[in-house]
């Protein structure tokens, strides 16, 4: 990853979930709340990985199941399932995951870039790894991973 203006180490805070098997990270600043419980409308002729909408305080959600986008098997909605609103652009999308778990100051000298694929989901999704004391983190690219929603 280029340097910025500054040659000083930086650190980035990332929001951890996990998605079937996989460990993923997204950068803070793009997380507006994180829900539970919450019911989701499903939508007729939606995309395939599109679960649903939610009604969050007035404002219609898109809730995309991320399951369904990495293609891993997708599973029912249940207590565990929580949706992560991410900002994009000048609206707020839903990314359904199955848990939740912590907030990490990841060095961004630490963060390797992706390989080609991660559990069999394509690479195009994730800006890079971050290796934690015992296992991996994707770090989402949240901009290629919500592109194909809006073609």
């Amino acid at each position: 990853m280029p340097l910025s203006h500054s040659a000083k180490n930086t650190t980035r805070r990332l929001a951890l979930f996990e998605t079937g098997d996989l460990l993923c990270g997204l950068d803070i600043s793009h997380v507006q709340e994180i829900n539970k419980n919450i019911a989701v409308t499903v939508v007729h002729r939606a995309p395939d990985y599109v679960r649903g909408v939610i009604n969050l305080r007035g404002e219609i959600v898109t809730v995309v199941d991320l399951r369904v986008k990495f293609a891993i098997a997708p599973s029912p909605q249940g207590e565990e399932s929580q949706i992560v609103i991410v900002r994009q652009g000048d609206e707020n999308i839903g990314l359904m995951v199955d848990s939740v778990s912590d907030v990490v100051m990841a060095d961004e000298k630490d963060i390797e870039p992706p390989p080609s694929n991660l559990a069999g989901v394509t690479g195009r999704f994730f800006i890079g790894i971050y290796k934690l004391e015992h296992s991996l983190v994707a770090i989402l690219n949240i901009d290629e991973l919500l592109a194909r929603e809006y073609e």
